[in-house]
């Protein structure tokens, strides 16, 4: 396949941009008939939100490229503080997962909460490379406490595999076991079992989503009922990011009655053959709408969006989450 996963060319630039936006309103960014996402200042600029929510606080964890795992905490979901990264100096194993002459990147981080232990996963990799790893931290007592323990590499890949170890998101069968979802174009979006004790991986890889021409990442899986019926939702990121204004991601969505799959969209077309059901999409200012990720009630979700009136700025947007009587959820703008 031609189409190579060129991961946030120029994201630091963009980030510096939008960082000096500080409110966005509720402005009308699509073309669905959706609610208008939060109102939310402060710190808005953010590629990958990985968004969570403890007792008293809310987080986003966030692609920074060289800088660490990013962070940032509100006490309303509303008013964004930026934190200090993790491991904003760097590990010494990074270096060995990126190509030759470039720096190590940490991409899209997946983290929450474990029992009473915080956890993240993360990408490190460098543009354009299949030389990636998923690397592994936790904190005993939890998110709050910050007590980061670096686990090392959890998952790797090498030119010539079917997979791109990128985009880690933590996942849980409604019986509470947990899985990682992962992947990066090549053959997409994998979900593989991982260890209740360490969160490490523990058993076969299964691909779940594919799309050879478009390409699709940002694998993130929740469970919701509906009507008494349980299903388990994969939210993914298809086409291009990372190109500012001309960014052309979009957000999609499938299900399966197992957590394994094989997962559908509402016209039931297999996500193992470019199949998912669109819920966000270019805006006339906001393009390129992706690399999402929900609260594990499936209420709200949280995704950057390239500002076209900002330089291609990216952008935190987060929005309640809609669920329509059919069990699919609703446009999210």
């Amino acid at each position: 396949m031609t189409l190579t996963p060129s991961r946030r060319a120029s994201v630091s630039r963009w980030l510096r941009h939008a960082r000096a936006v500080l409110a966005l309103g509720a402005a009308v960014v699509g073309g669905s008939v959706a609610a208008a996402p939060w109102t939310l200042t402060g710190s808005l600029g953010t590629h990958d939100p990985n968004i969570y929510k403890t007792s008293t606080t809310w987080w986003i964890f966030e692609t920074t490229d060289n800088n660490g795992i990013g962070v940032k905490y509100s006490s309303d979901g509303h008013a964004w503080t930026q934190g200090v990264p993790i491991f904003g100096s760097g590990l010494s194993w990074w270096q060995q997962y990126v190509a030759a002459g470039k720096p190590a990147q940490v991409w899209a981080p997946g983290c929450g909460e474990w029992g009473s232990m915080g956890y993240c996963y993360y990408a490190v990799s460098s543009f354009g490379s299949q030389k990636s790893a998923i690397g592994l931290t936790t904190s005993a007592g939890g998110i709050a406490a910050g007590k980061w323990v670096d686990q090392g590499a959890v998952v790797t890949s090498a030119p010539g595999d079917t997979f791109n170890a990128i985009d880690p998101a933590l996942a849980r069968t409604t019986g509470g076991s947990p899985y990682l979802v992962y992947g990066s174009f090549w053959n997409g979006i994998f979900i593989r079992p991982v260890s209740s004790t360490t969160l490490k991986p523990s058993g076969t890889p299964v691909n779940i989503a594919r799309d050879n021409v478009n390409g699709i990442e940002n694998g993130f899986v929740i469970s919701h009922a509906t009507n008494g019926t349980t299903w388990y939702y994969l939210f993914a990121s298809k086409n291009a990011c990372c190109k500012g204004a001309d960014s052309t991601y979009r957000i999609v969505v499938g299900r399966s009655s197992s957590i394994t799959g094989p997962y559908v969209d509402k016209a039931g077309v297999a996500m193992m053959s470019g199949g998912g059901t669109v819920l966000a999409s270019s805006g006339s200012r906001f393009k390129g709408p992706g690399g999402q990720s929900l609260l594990a009630d499936g209420s709200v979700i949280a995704w950057h969006a390239y500002d076209a009136q900002n330089n291609g700025a990216p952008v935190l947007f987060i929005n309640n989450v809609t669920w329509g009587s059919d069990g699919w959820p609703q446009p999210v703008w």
